[in-house]
């Protein structure tokens, strides 16, 4: 099984995941960051932390880009509100 690692940017700094995860395919390792873009997200509105730019960046073991995920992407907003 191929292992992903989830890079957090925050600030426009990454900081590197460094165990990663042992995940089937690129999908699952798509809904793991967004699953973690939630947690994280909620963390930070609950302290009143600014979230905008802060996004997951996932790549394979040999540093391949795969997925990157903005952290407000995760957002679920009401069209008319």
């Amino acid at each position: 099984m191929p292992r992903y690692f989830f890079n957090y940017r925050i600030n426009g700094v990454l900081e590197k995941d460094p165990e990663g995860s042992e995940l089937p395919s690129d999908e699952v390792a798509l809904e793991e960051a967004q699953i973690a873009a939630r947690e994280l997200l909620a963390a930070k509105i609950r302290v009143g932390d600014l979230v905008d730019g802060d996004e997951f960046e996932v790549t394979t073991g040999d540093g391949t880009v795969v997925h990157t995920l903005p952290l407000r992407s995760v957002l679920k907003l009401d069209e008319h509100g």
